[in-house]
């Protein structure tokens, strides 16, 4: 058996005790405007009825969203929404209350750099038709439409600004490695590493990351910045191990940051 063949079999092992799916994440954005036009984004990508709950310092704010549409506030509101809003059905865009109800998040969203997000099946649907498109709220939300870099995108743009010659890495997607990069004997050390790291990982992922978070990043390195360090990412359902000499690994861990804050 191949070290791909034996990471392989382990991952398929450790991702059956890895975090169940649709767990919260968050919306990072520099202002109110950045943050809105993320939302915007959460309802554009959502097709089966669901609630979309969104933490904010001044609560939590549910909208009702299902085939790319708006369709209402839900309840509980916290303080600042609309009144008598919550649980009606936003018929289009004209309705005022959709204007209000943009202005009223904006407010809400004042003075954060991110808001969690998570969603849940809605129980009590509205029609499929019922709602105002997500293509229209940015017009009469007055904020320029979110196009984020998607997480294979993100993913994609770290790992081809890595030095080769001084790292290797390995991209898993699932329970597969899918891609390398580095020198062979790198790779193949860093094969044999990734499998014991990944054990641990997984199993002590819940202390080490207890707030939901898209992007998730580890970093293990010797005393002294000698030796070789390891750094771990994960965002959405995607991963990658790479393995670099511990002097650079900060210039590693840093760009990624960067990416994932953006």
């Amino acid at each position: 058996m191949t070290d791909f063949a034996r990471l392989e079999e382990k991952l398929a092992k450790l991702r059956q005790r890895e975090r169940a799916p649709g767990e919260g994440r968050k919306i990072r954005g520099a202002g109110a405007d950045a943050l809105l036009a993320g939302i915007v984004t959460e309802i554009d990508e959502t097709i089966l009825p669901r609630r979309l709950s969104f933490e904010t310092a001044g609560g939590t704010v549910h909208l009702a969203v299902a085939n790319r549409r708006l369709q209402a506030l839900l309840a509980p509101a916290p303080n600042g929404m609309p009144d008598g809003l919550a649980g009606e059905a936003l018929p289009d865009v004209e309705e005022p209350k959709v204007a209000e109800l943009g202005q009223a998040l904006k407010s809400l969203l004042a003075n954060t750099d991110a808001v969690g997000v998570s969603a849940t099946r809605l129980t009590d649907a509205f029609g499929s038709d019922i709602g105002v498109p997500a293509e229209q709220l940015p017009r009469v939300w007055t904020v320029a439409a979110a196009k984020a870099a998607t997480p294979a995108e993100t993913l994609e743009t770290f790992l081809s600004g890595l030095d080769t010659g001084n790292a290797a890495w390995l991209r898993i997607e699932g329970e597969e490695v899918v891609a390398s990069g580095g020198s062979e004997d790198a790779v193949g050390a860093l094969t044999e590493q990734a499998a014991v790291f990944l054990d641990g990982y997984f199993s002590k992922f819940d202390v080490a990351f207890r707030d939901p978070a898209l992007a998730c990043c580890t970093l293990i390195a010797p005393p002294g910045g000698s030796d070789i360090a390891l750094f771990f990412v994960e965002i959405d359902t995607l991963s990658a191990i790479v393995h670099a000499p511990a002097a650079g690994i900060l210039a590693i861990a840093t760009a990624w940051q960067r990416l994932v804050a953006e």
